[in-house]
């Protein structure tokens, strides 16, 4: 890309790279111009010379003493003809220049800017519902887009130095990226609520890994999704994998989180009036949970031993995500008979679906306020 160099002069002027209007191989004419601070009038900012020069075929452009033009005498003239395609270039270059000082003034010390193309100037000039229209309409390169910005970002500390220096910048662009994941994993529950395709929410959440420390008062290391937690005999049989092994930040303290399905029955037929007790499948996935917990504790040495992130052998928290409430408990001896149930369970925590992405919508909420 071209490249635009700068020089401050004084507080009030800086010298510009030259402008190249036609270039020979020992011809040429180029403008140079000058940022300058104009108190009579500050719109006109820029003000420069033309240098028309020549050279021999193996010598190198050099400046040269120009007549003035007062110098010359009566009936004598100049003439500099530019063409079409000269003059539009230079008015470009030139209009640069102009926005640069009515965004910063007259820059200081040296200073180097890149020449941006035609159709980007245009984009960056768009106003913000423009801008969301084009990004809309072509989202895949949108995404492209910023996933380098990102990656730029991450390689430049000076300009993330120089954004978290202009107040609550950085933060809000953090913001603004987790506000656009925790959107995308709603997008999915809203369109996919009905899905009992267990294999299905297992690659989701794995994928976003993030909404499963909403589960906790407290941040949490997903280590492995489909970790073998130990139980496997002499005959390689009987092996333990629980959906999402994690780790409690703080205090190093196993989480093993099993993954069912939105579909998953909650509560089994009615066994006395407004009485409900659990379905099989939920009792199911209990005991496989506790049963998970029962393996790693007893094979936890072997199973850490060279790993980093090692686990404690504090007591292992487990988590159940399976069922929704809102679809299944319809009435109010549902709920009671529910939450009667999960609520003096022993080591496990059920949690709905629902209720998870309840927890993601009001995250999504608090952000969009920043």
């Amino acid at each position: 890309m071209d490249k635009v160099k700068i020089k401050s002069t004084s507080l009030h002027s800086a010298e510009c790279s030259d402008v190249i209007i036609r270039d020979g191989e020992q011809v040429r004419l180029v403008f140079r111009p000058e940022i300058v601070d104009n108190p009579n009038n500050p719109a006109a900012c820029v003000r420069g010379r033309f240098l028309y020069q020549r050279k021999g075929k193996a010598e190198p452009w050099q400046d040269f003493d120009t007549l003035p033009l007062s110098s010359l005498k009566k009936g004598e003239h100049f003439q500099l003809e530019l063409k079409a395609g000269e003059l539009l270039p230079l008015l470009m270059d030139l209009g640069g220049l102009y926005r640069l000082h009515r965004r910063q003034g007259v820059p200081q010390g040296k200073v180097e800017l890149i020449k941006i193309e035609q159709n980007l100037a245009k984009l960056l000039q768009l106003s913000e519902p423009e801008l969301n229209e084009f990004l809309s309409a072509n989202e895949a390169d949108a995404v492209k887009i910023l996933r380098r910005s990102l990656r730029w970002l991450s390689r430049s500390p000076a300009v993330t130095e120089q954004l978290a220096a202009e107040g609550n910048q950085l933060p809000e662009l953090n913001a603004l990226v987790g506000l656009a994941s925790l959107r995308a994993i709603l997008k999915i529950w809203n369109e996919n609520s009905t899905n009992d395709n267990e294999e299905f929410w297992q690659h989701k959440l794995g994928t976003h890994a993030f909404v499963l420390s909403q589960l906790f008062a407290y941040p949490i290391v997903v280590i492995k999704e489909k970790a073998y937690v130990g139980g496997k005999r002499f005959d390689n049989l009987h092996g333990n994998i629980v959906d999402f092994l994690g780790r409690i930040e703080s205090s190093d303290a196993a989480v093993l989180i099993e993954i069912k399905t939105p579909r998953t029955p909650l509560l089994g037929a009615q066994y006395r009036q407004d009485i409900f007790p659990p379905s099989r499948h939920l009792g199911g996935s209990i005991s496989q949970v506790l049963h998970y917990r029962e393996s790693l504790m007893n094979e936890l040495f072997a199973l850490t031993k060279g790993v980093n992130g090692e686990i404690s052998p504090a007591e292992p928290r487990c988590v159940v995500i399976a069922g929704c409430a809102k679809a299944e408990l319809i009435d109010e001896s549902r709920q009671r008979s529910f939450e009667r149930f999960r609520e003096r369970l022993t080591g496990v925590s059920v949690v709905t679906f629902d209720e998870l992405f309840a927890r993601v919508q009001g995250l999504v909420d608090l952000l969009e306020g920043v």
